[in-house]
Formats: structure tokens, sequence, C-alpha cells
């Protein structure tokens, strides 16, 4: 309650353009407690509350307007998901920042977990950005979710495979948002080990899980995320890591999560669209990690803890972690992996 009452307060001062001293001033409460207060760190009497109604010129009734804190998950299962290592990237990111950016957003494990109020994120899968964008629409919304339904309701292995093939169609790429958006969200659900891999002409070429029933969707987690996104500022894009990233500027957050260097000794699955992402690109995104450094900006990258990684960030810190692969196509190449957290703070 103390933190959903702190980012009331914050919620209702930006909106009245006040600076915590403009309203410290206005109240007669320190700064610093208004602070403390906003970051939910201290529990506050009625006679702060009465204070801080005053300076904001609101009924104290607006500063209790406020909601359970929703929890929200990724919709797709997606390759090098952080799940498993959500506390500990949280754990290692930036105190406070400005706006949040994700270029390689995937399956946005770490971007629902922080629901940041102003964020760019980003990704070059067409498809998966696609469903992304179904949330900022309400008339794609709700076609994404009629079509999800037909799909969970005509699912079968014969039906499976006639909407993988649909990628195949040269109008393909002309469809609507929400269908492309939808059979996507199915396939992912409906394919083996939910594993998305397209092959060298971008098609997906996954076989079928072989599930006999599919419920593609949690219709009350789809709902929050459609909430959070039309109660804040986020933009969504489909193009390469480094022109998403071009306007972030000091004190903004940029988190890096790209496909992973490959390990020499051992089988790697890291791509998930037909455009592969070797040690070119590692390098490439290692020098924009590194300007963007220079422009005051606050890094976090992941990656496999290998020499080439850590000869690139070689000066930055660089924290080693644990984790589980959980997509292979070979059950036998799941396991646990040593990651890294790449911070520049």
């Amino acid at each position: 309650m103390q933190k959903l009452f702190g980012n009331k307060v914050k919620e209702l001062r930006s909106e009245s353009s006040f600076s915590q001293v403009q309203l410290s001033e206005r109240s007669g409460i320190e700064r610093a407690q208004i602070s403390k207060i906003e970051q939910g760190k201290i529990n506050v009497t009625l006679e702060t509350i009465y204070k801080i109604s005053q300076a904001l010129n609101v009924p104290i009734k607006d500063l209790f307007d406020i909601e359970d804190d929703v929890k929200l998950k990724p919709f797709v299962k997606w390759a090098g998901g952080k799940a498993q290592s959500l506390s500990k990237l949280i754990e290692a990111m930036p105190e406070s920042f400005d706006r949040y950016y994700e270029p390689f957003v995937g399956g946005g494990a770490l971007f629902f977990a922080v629901m940041p109020k102003n964020a760019v994120i980003n990704d070059i899968n067409g498809e998966l950005i696609a469903a992304y964008k179904c949330f900022k629409s309400n008339t794609s919304y709700n076609k994404l979710i009629e079509n999800l339904i037909e799909h969970n309701n005509l699912h079968s292995e014969e039906y499976y495979y006639k909407v993988r093939e649909m990628d195949r169609d040269a109008s393909f790429n002309d469809l609507p948002l929400d269908l492309r958006a939808a059979r996507m969200i199915y396939l992912n659900k409906a394919c083996f080990n939910g594993l998305y891999r397209v092959n060298s002409k971008g098609y997906f070429n996954v076989p079928s899980g072989k599930k006999d029933k599919v419920n593609s969707f949690d219709l009350n987690n789809m709902n929050n995320i459609k909430k959070y996104f039309d109660t804040n500022d986020i933009r969504v894009l489909n193009t390469d890591f480094v022109i998403a990233v071009q306007d972030a500027i000091i004190n903004d957050f940029v988190y890096f999560d790209p496909p992973y260097d490959t390990f020499e000794d051992k089988a790697t699955f890291t791509s998930y669209s037909k455009d592969d992402f070797g040690k070119d690109s590692q390098i490439r995104l290692s020098k924009l990690f590194k300007e963007l450094d220079k422009k005051g900006v606050k890094v976090m990258l992941s990656n496999h803890n290998t020499a080439f990684i850590n000869e690139l960030y070689q000066g930055f810190s660089i924290q080693v972690i644990e984790a589980k692969r959980a997509i292979n196509s070979d059950a036998t190449k799941r396991g646990n992996v040593e990651e890294v957290i790449i911070t520049n703070y």
C-alpha cells in the first residue's frame, strides 16, 4: 500500500508539473520525506496526506484512487526468456531512470515485470511486434482475441500445419496485424516445445507439439497488458537495434537482451529470425553499448559467459549468474549454463 500510494503521489505531482522541491515548498513537507513517500519507503500520517492533497489541489480521495498491484507476464514463450533470472536482473537495474528501452524485447519478461510508464520496445521479428502493436489499438486487440479463440476451437494436427503454411503466401505480410499476431501466438503455443524458429527464407518451420487441445492465451493477462498499454507511453518498433535506441539520452535506461554468443563446445539455439546474430553483430552491439555509455545512458546487457563477450565488455561491471536453458529441440542440450549481466553503472 505504501508503494501504491507513493506511485499515486508521484503521478499526481507529475501531472501538475511540480518538482519534488516545489511540492515540498507548497506542502511544508521536507523534500527528502517526499522522495521517501514516492518510493514507498515510509508510512504517511493523516496530516501528511492532507498537506499533500492541499499542495496538489486534489481531493484526498484522489490520492487513494489506486489499484492492487497487477502482475503482467509474457504472452508467448520465447528463446532466451528471462523468467528464471528475473530477480537477478531486477536487482541489477539502476535505482532510477527516465525512459526505458528494450531493443530485443522478445517475450518481454523484464519489461512486463518492471512495467515502465515511458518505454520504447523493439524486436527484429515482425510477427512478434505485430502482436505488441495490437495492444495499442482497441480494434486490433479485440480482433486478436477473436482470432485466438477461433484458433483454439479449430485446432488439430491438420489445422496447425495449414496455419503454419500461411507465411509462404506472397500476400502474407499485407495481412492485418491481428491476423498475423494471432497466428504467431497460436503457433507458439501449439508447436513443439514453444520453439519459435524460421528457416533461411523466413518461414516458420517448427513441427507440431501434437497437443489434443491448445489454450493459446490467458484472457486476464491479455486484458491487463492492454490496460497497461492504454495508460502508459509505450512505443513499439520493428527496426534495427541501433535505430531503436538512437534517441536515448542521459539518465535513460537501455536493457540489451540480444541473441546470445555461442559456446564453442555446445550447440546453442539463438535464432528466431532469418538474420543470424553472429560475432560481427556482437561487436556492433558492444560498440553501441560504449557509445550509449559516453552519452550518460544507463545500460545493462545479458549474454552467455564466453571469453569473447568478456573481452568485448572489459572494463564494465560483469556479474556471472547461472541460468537454465529451457528451449532446445534436443532435451539433452537443455540445462544450466553461465550467463553474464553487464552494466555500465
